[in-house]
């Protein structure tokens, strides 16, 4: 089994726990709205994540693998992820802010879940 898969798997199990977590504790606050925003957040963060695998795979297994193209892929995804994450916070306000908070924590899931045992192994040849 791949390694990368097996922990984009393990991320998402997380992201789920995560998204439950968040809609039982702003369900009990009365503000479950911003709880079903924050676990967009984490789908939208959890989709970003899987077309940027997908695109990098698609563009280094290329004959001629292209920076600009991995360069205006990227970016294309970000304007049009920021630009319907800043449409729903605008016309959901205060709780369509729960989007942003979603995508900083599946971004941070990621990252940790990532790079904490590459770390761990890098530490471990010195």
């Amino acid at each position: 089994m791949d390694v990368n898969k097996l922990r984009m798997r393990r991320a998402s199990a997380i992201a789920i726990a995560v998204g439950v977590l968040a809609l039982m504790v702003t369900g009990t606050f009365d503000r479950l709205l911003l709880g079903v925003f924050m676990t967009a957040g984490l789908a939208l963060g959890w989709v970003n994540a899987r077309l940027r695998w997908t695109t990098i795979v698609r563009i280094t297994d290329a004959e001629t693998p292209s920076k600009q193209k991995l360069a205006l892929s990227s970016a294309s995804r970000l304007i049009i992820l920021t630009a319907l994450s800043i449409v729903v916070a605008f016309f959901t306000r205060p709780n369509g802010v729960g989007i942003f908070f979603g995508l900083a924590v599946f971004q941070l899931i990621l990252v940790l879940h990532t790079a904490l045992p590459e770390v761990k192994g890098l530490r471990q040849q010195s």
